[in-house]
């Protein structure tokens, strides 16, 4: 293929991953993203190349301005030949120099139209409705197969595994975000913006200029006493992931928190619902 052809068509090549998503559409790559989406054209990528484990992930590099880097945009994705096929791709349809500016400013960021947040609607509609057909569905099946008792246990059992799961799955992404920026974060001091009580948000600027806001953990000490700085640790492939600097002995009381309380409930839960409708199958 010529590579840094305007009119040569791109095939549509896409990778998924961990709620990220990225594919090539026309002379460009779109990037949807922690709830938002990018329109990156093909003229501001400087390279592609695969990276983490197994080789499923991509970063995508833009080029870089007045002799500075380029932004870099990184998708966790769950397959490693279709994030090698899109490497091929883009880097055979890069233009060879890149433009005065730099890639960064020829970014859109594109809004959601009104037939996709209607779809998104009807997402969520149908995993509740699923959600509470199997609950209903369940107390009558067990019901109706003479186990009162179990119907009793799962139609109960629901709120201590909810309990559990919102104890749990939040404190199991936080650990996951907060060991992987250990390893590659950069620690800033961040200003207080804005907010009261709890719901404080402080503005840090990253290493290569740009300006994000992080809504302050209500355990963030003041640096030196001063309640108005904090540390933040912020992600340098995605600047505006971050995470408020906490003390160890408050990492280790929520820890515990989550072993004592929050497993248990979910067992409890796992034990009064599902395991009661693998008894009545099996």
């Amino acid at each position: 293929m010529p590579r840094g052809s305007e009119s040569s068509p791109l095939p549509s090549v896409t990778l998924s991953g961990y709620g990220d998503t990225i594919w090539l559409e026309g002379r460009a790559l779109l990037l949807e993203q922690k709830g938002s989406r990018r329109r990156i054209p093909i003229t501001a990528v400087e390279e592609a190349r695969v990276t983490g484990r197994g080789g499923r992930s991509v970063e995508v590099v833009l080029w870089g301005g007045e002799g500075g880097p380029g932004p870099v945009f990184v998708v966790e994705g769950r397959d490693a030949a279709a994030a090698l096929r899109l490497v091929e791709v883009v880097n055979r349809a890069r233009p060879q120099t890149g433009p005065p500016q730099g890639g960064g400013p020829l970014v859109e960021v594109l809004t959601v139209g009104p037939a996709e947040a209607r779809r998104g609607n009807r997402r969520r509609r149908a995993a509740e409705f699923a959600v509470l057909a199997v609950y209903l569905g369940g107390i009558a099946g067990l019901a109706v197969a003479g186990e009162p008792f179990r119907a009793l246990l799962w139609a109960t059992g629901v709120l201590p595994l909810a309990l559990g799961l919102v104890l749990v799955g939040p404190a199991v992404a936080a650990a996951r975000k907060r060991r992987a920026l250990g390893k590659r974060g950069v620690t800033v001091v961040a200003l207080f913006a804005h907010g009261s009580g709890q719901r404080k948000y402080f503005r840090y600027t990253d290493l290569e200029g740009g300006e994000h806001e992080i809504r302050a953990d209500y355990a963030a000490r003041g640096i030196g006493g001063d309640s108005g700085r904090i540390e933040v640790v912020y992600d340098p492939e995605d600047p505006g992931r971050a995470v408020c600097s906490l003390a160890v002995a408050t990492l280790v009381f929520r820890a515990a928190g989550v072993v004592l309380l929050g497993v248990p409930l979910m067992l409890l839960g796992i034990a009064m619902t599902v395991v009661q409708a693998g008894g009545l199958l099996f």
